[in-house]
Order: C-alpha cells, then structure tokens, then sequence
C-alpha cells in the first residue's frame, strides 16, 4: 500500500520548489561585505612608481653613505628602510618636535619637497663637524642657527649625491632652499595630498637615526612615465652602448695625436766643476759603448732599445726591443 503524504508535507515540497524571484531590473547581486571607499586614501602611486623609488633610493643611500663619511670624518652606514605612500597630514602629525625639515626643490619636478632629519641624526651630525665624538643627551631644545647652518652645509654637500642616483632616469637639479625646525612653515602642499615617503636608517658608530624623504604626488606628475623599471634599464643598456660608443670615438682621436720620442745615451757622471769648466772643442767621454742600443723614451717613459744609424742624408733609428713597463728604469 503506498504512503499518503500529508498536507504538511505537501506545502514543504512546494516551498522547496519556488523559484527565487529575479532581482530588480537595473541592479545587481551583491556578493559579499561592501567596504566603503574613500577617495582620498586612494594609491596614486603605482607599484611600478614605488619599484622604481626603491632602485633609485638604494643606488642613493650608497653614495650619501660615502658622502657622509667623508664629510664627517667617520663611517657612516645608510641603508633604504621603506618606501611608502600616505597623506601629507599623517606625514605632518608624526613629526617630532623639534624636527629638522629642510625644503628643497629639484627641478624638473614640480614643487617643493622635504628631508626630515631626527634630532638623533642632528645632534650625531653636530657634534661630529664640532669635533665630538658623541652625539651626548638629546633633549628637545631648539635648534641655533649655527647648528641650522652646519646642516644646511651638510645637506647642499649631499646634492650633487641625489641629483647622480637620480641620472638613470632623468637629469636634476636639487637645490636646498630652506630649513625649518617648524611644520608650520614648510607645508609644501595641502594636508590631503598623498605623498610618497622615503626612509633612510643611518648609522655611526653605537648610535643611529632616521632621515625621510617627502615627495608631493603632484611634484612627479612632469616626470610620471619616465618612473618605469623598463625605462630604467632600457636606458642602462643604452647608456652602456653610447659609452662604448664614445670610447671607440676617443681611441680615434687618441691614436692620431703627437707625441715626443727621444733617444737616450746611457748616464755619463761628471761633476759640477767639470761642467762649469767645459769649453768649445772639449771632448766629453761617453759611459756608452758604440755598438749598444739606445734608449728611446716615448714622454719620458721609457719603451724602445734601437741601434743608431743612417736612412738616406739623415740619422735613423731601428727598433731592436721593446721595453716592458716592469723593465722601466727607475728614473
């Protein structure tokens, strides 16, 4: 006998079969958690702009090292900490106080830019170029203006080390307005503006520091197709063709130009009395047999042995040797 099924369970299977009604005309499912999207945190650098910061920054914390150390009179080690991108607001509320900020610009970018220096870094770079050897107790003292003076030097030495990590893309041209202790006078840009912020963690001896880069978005906008890691090292290889190019041009020029050649008897010793004494029709014995060569000297430097002789009406000389650079003489 087969089962009847109820009325309840008929009503289930019905439900079971609805079809869900079709959304409306115009809108779409959504599938999983909306987030709310503010504009202004938006990454105006793409991560091929931020790939190349970072080779840029690196070849430059090299040489600001080098730069450093020469400047100050000891080792410097400096190393790219971080490339990353936020507000100018946040960069500015995470200033400490007093701060060193120092405004520069570096066309053809746009604007301005910052170096912050931390009063760690400051008081290391002080002391050093006042002949310390310590950077002493940090307090939060106001910077004079002789110590503001030493590091605008300082930073003005470290240009040209900026404007030559930057040659692989393009040329600049840093120049270091102003020094600020204040973020109230160096708001290079609005508070909303992103701004890519470059770290540099320096060390000398048992202390350490930070200095930080402040690049404005609008400040590369000029020079935004040319921050490509493509470009990049396109443009290496063809640095590299064009050197080779100007190397072979040189030899060129180098293999046509004059140069003096002189023979050489050996040294004949004679005192200073004897010369004072020599008159016309003196005869002056030479320490030089007949059938030795002589040496021939290409500007003073000695590469040829020849055996004297005649070509035509005039003297001649035939190259017998060739003299190698560790057979030089000592004069």
């Amino acid at each position: 006998m087969t089962d009847i099924l109820s009325e309840n369970e008929i009503s289930e299977l019905l439900g079971a079969l609805e079809v869900p009604e079709e959304p409306e005309r115009g809108k779409a499912a959504h599938t999983g958690t909306v987030r709310p999207y503010d504009f202004r945190d938006a990454d105006k650098f793409p991560k091929e702009q931020i790939r190349t910061f970072n080779i840029i920054f690196t070849a430059f914390a090299q040489l600001f090292a080098n730069r450093l150390s020469s400047i100050l009179r000891t080792s410097v080690d400096c190393e790219l900490a971080a490339v990353e991108q936020c507000s100018f607001g946040e960069f500015s509320n995470a200033l400490p106080a007093p701060v060193i900020l120092a405004v520069y610009k570096a066309p053809p970018m746009l604007g301005s830019q910052l170096i912050k220096i931390t009063p760690d870094i400051a008081y290391i770079f002080i002391s050093r170029l006042f002949g310390g050897v310590s950077a002493g107790s940090a307090d939060a003292k106001q910077f004079t203006e002789i110590e503001l003076a030493l590091l605008e030097r300082v930073l003005r030495g470290s240009a040209s080390v900026f404007n030559e990590a930057w040659e692989k893309v393009l040329r600049l041209n840093m120049q270091i307005e102003r020094m600020e202790t204040s973020q109230q006078f160096a708001q290079i840009v609005s508070m909303n503006e992103p701004v890519a912020v470059v770290d540099f963690a320096l060390k000398t001896g048992d202390e350490s520091g930070v200095i930080s880069l402040c690049i404005p978005h609008t400040s590369i906008e000029p020079i935004a197709k040319q921050l490509s890691t493509r470009l990049l090292y396109s443009s290496s290889s063809q640095d590299a063709v064009r050197v080779s190019g100007n190397s072979e041009a040189i030899g060129d020029k180098l293999s046509g130009a004059p140069v003096p050649l002189t023979a050489y008897f050996d040294t004949t010793p004679a005192t200073v009395l004897d010369i004072l004494n020599l008159r016309p029709g003196d005869v002056i014995h030479l320490e030089h047999k007949v059938n030795a060569p002589v040496t021939i000297r290409v500007a003073h430097i000695p590469k040829f042995k020849a055996q004297i002789g005649s070509r035509k009406t005039r003297r001649a000389l035939k190259i017998v040797d060739i003299i190698k650079e560790d057979e030089h003489e000592p004069g």
